[in-house]
């Protein structure tokens, strides 16, 4: 029985390479796929740090235009670096544009906001 030969009922029904190396791309697609949205949908979804840096910004531009205090500042809440910049809104000479941004410990920019306001009464 050592040497004897097999017979068609005792055969063992396998894949071949091909077919292994075919599934193996396709997963590794397919898994390359979901990282991709994976990645993209982490990237663009709003943190909690991106949400409180948004309501510091509107606090701020409040604070601000109520101080009629419109000059070009830099302040630091809790962890973040609030930077003010004015300029002038195109041609129009009673009107500036305010320009906030904060920027966390990293110096990465966290969130802008602009705003149109009136930079003096006359």
């Amino acid at each position: 029985m050592a040497g004897g030969k097999l017979t068609d009922r005792h055969r063992i029904e396998g894949s071949t390479i091909l077919e292994v190396i075919i599934s193996m791309i396709i997963i590794i697609v397919v898994f390359g796929i979901a990282m991709m949205i994976f990645t993209n949908v982490n990237r663009l979804s709003l943190s909690a740090k991106k949400l409180k840096a948004q309501a510091i910004l509107q606090h701020t531009l409040l604070l601000t235009e109520q101080a009629k205090d419109h000059t070009d500042q830099t302040v630091t809440v809790d962890d973040l670096t609030i930077k003010q910049e004015l300029t002038p809104f195109e041609n129009e000479p009673g009107l500036s544009v305010i320009t906030l941004t904060a920027f966390d410990p990293n110096h990465e920019q966290v969130a802008r906001l602009k705003k149109v306001i009136v930079s003096h009464e006359e």
